[in-house]
């Protein structure tokens, strides 16, 4: 009596082994799987909403002035500084001369892309040239319209477009023009995240 419970024992052993170790047959359904959502648009030239905050580079204006700039960029606008100066020796007894350059602008963003803006604005600056014990004093006033395109998070190029009036003191002539920049005149900001 021992032996066929003994082999009824095995028996069922081996069977519940073999079904254990057998491999899970996969349902075949013939709907595919759900599509995943497209990807959302991502706004590089203002995360979270805000601006691009502070930022450095250089920009060259219409009118001639041209310089190191720091940026300070809002979601709705942006406000810069542009700063130069240069100083050259002159050769044996040639006087030195001296050139300042100094401006502030203010742009408000008109319209904004996934990756760019566009604003109107302007600027004003003072261009100061001293060489020989002679100087010139000269203002630049440029109302206008930046575009913005953001290569990157942190790096933008920007061109502008507008009105450019220079004027100043008796060694100055007073220049109105309308002009816009070519890829020689392009500003470039880096802005820090």
């Amino acid at each position: 009596m021992k032996k066929p419970l003994f082999l009824s024992s095995l028996l069922l052993g081996g069977l519940a082994l073999t079904l254990a170790a057998a491999p899970a047959m996969a349902q075949t359904d013939a709907t595919p799987p759900p599509a995943s959502p497209p990807p959302t648009a991502v706004v590089v030239s203002s995360p979270s909403g805000g601006g691009a905050g502070l930022g450095f580079g250089a920009v060259a204006w219409l009118g001639g002035l041209a310089g190191a700039q720091v940026v300070y960029d809002q979601t709705m606008f942006h406000i810069e500084g542009t700063l130069s100066y240069a100083h050259t020796s002159g050769p044996g007894m040639a006087p030195s001369s001296s050139n300042f350059q100094f401006g502030a602008g203010g742009w408000y963003h008109l319209f904004r892309g996934v990756n760019s803006d566009f604003s109107l604005g302007g600027g004003a600056g003072l261009n100061y040239t001293s060489a020989g014990g002679a100087s010139t004093t000269s203002f630049d006033l440029e109302p206008g319209a930046e575009a913005r395109v953001f290569l990157t998070p942190n790096f933008a190029l920007s061109g502008r477009v507008g009105f450019a009036i220079t004027f100043g003191d008796n060694n100055t002539s007073t220049n109105i023009g309308i002009g816009g920049q070519t890829t020689a005149g392009f500003g470039f900001t880096y802005f820090i995240r």
